[in-house]
């Protein structure tokens, strides 16, 4: 196999773990900090905890199916067509499906205690609900939630605040150049983005950038997007060109649901395989150093048995 190919193989994995950070932020960071949301609206954390199992379980409703297509059906195809974005991956064409699955089962599991319906035609009547719901009750306190979903991302990545840029606003627009829209569908995706995380140059500084219609995303795109800083270690040793090929096939706003309801999953494995007291950034960014077939092995593990990976994941850091 040639080095592009590789290198985009790992990419792929890489954007899998950032994505998957994202994802597991968005269902668990608000209890982080329950104490500080109470103080601003006690109704917020449960809120929150709606908007969570939303932002997984959509991609199996109506609207979601209709415009991705069925889950199940596309994780299938891509370890037998040839022209599916993932056939040949050795991770995603084996787990994404699987992973895709329990994480959708854990989250249906957790409906009936947070109070979210199953009900497809309910469910979506009570996505509008929150949505607006969450709008009213975080207008009066935008400022001090922007603090604390960058508070929130730096003390669990462990950077320093100055370094996160948030932002709450009601709609989000992308400057011309981010997140192009390569397809009719990805242009539907850009259309009504609703977050974003990434990282921006400010002078001699690389910047974490968030932007959320809500706290809860705002939160989720600046762990997404600390986690896009520290996997920068695994491009740095690509010239100019073969970087651009690379993200020109994996950094994909198409591909970043599929990333998401799968991803999530995958993460909360890995912090299961973690050995104590070694911080998560520091295991992310020996993993994005490691060459392809040694990440793939090392995912592998943490997929299959997770606490089996520790010792693995232990010796990245000596």
């Amino acid at each position: 196999m040639n080095d592009e190919r590789l290198e985009i193989q790992k990419r792929h994995t890489l954007n899998w773990l950032i994505q998957g950070a994202a994802q597991h932020a968005g269902m668990t960071f608000h209890h982080l900090v329950r104490d500080e949301l109470n103080a601003l609206d006690p109704r917020l954390v449960g809120l929150y905890d709606q908007y969570a199992l939303i932002n997984l379980l959509q991609y199996w409703q109506v609207d979601g199916t209709l415009l991705l297509g069925w889950p199940p059906r596309f994780w299938r195809r891509a370890s037998s067509k040839r022209n599916h974005p993932f056939f040949g991956h050795p991770l995603l064409s084996k787990y994404g499906g699987t992973l895709a699955e329990a994480g959708r089962q854990r989250a249906l599991a957790r409906c009936n205690e947070k109070g979210l319906t199953r009900l497809p035609i309910a469910f979506s009547f009570q996505v509008l609900h929150v949505i607006e719901h969450l709008r009213t009750l975080e207008a009066p306190h935008r400022p001090q939630l922007v603090q604390l979903a960058k508070g929130t991302a730096s003390m669990v990545w462990e950077i320093p605040q100055e370094r996160l840029d948030g932002e709450l606003s009601s709609k989000i627009v992308l400057e011309g150049g981010l997140l192009p829209a390569r397809c009719i569908r990805g242009a539907a995706f850009r259309a009504g983005i609703v977050g974003y995380g990434g990282v921006v140059q400010r002078g001699d500084n690389l910047m974490v950038v968030g932007k959320g219609t809500n706290w809860q995303l705002l939160a989720k795109e600046l762990v997404k997007g600390t986690a896009e800083l520290i996997c920068l270690h695994g491009l740095s040793q690509l010239g100019d060109d073969m970087y651009r090929r690379v993200l020109d096939v994996t950094d994909r706003l198409d591909l970043e649901p599929w990333m998401l309801q799968s991803g999530g999953e995958l993460w909360r494995r890995l912090l299961a395989s973690l050995p104590d007291g070694l911080p998560v950034a520091k295991v992310l960014m020996h993993l994005a150093r490691l060459p392809a077939g040694t990440l793939e092995s090392m995912v592998a593990a943490v997929i299959e048995q997770p606490e089996g990976a520790t010792g693995r994941l232990a010796s990245l850091a000596i």
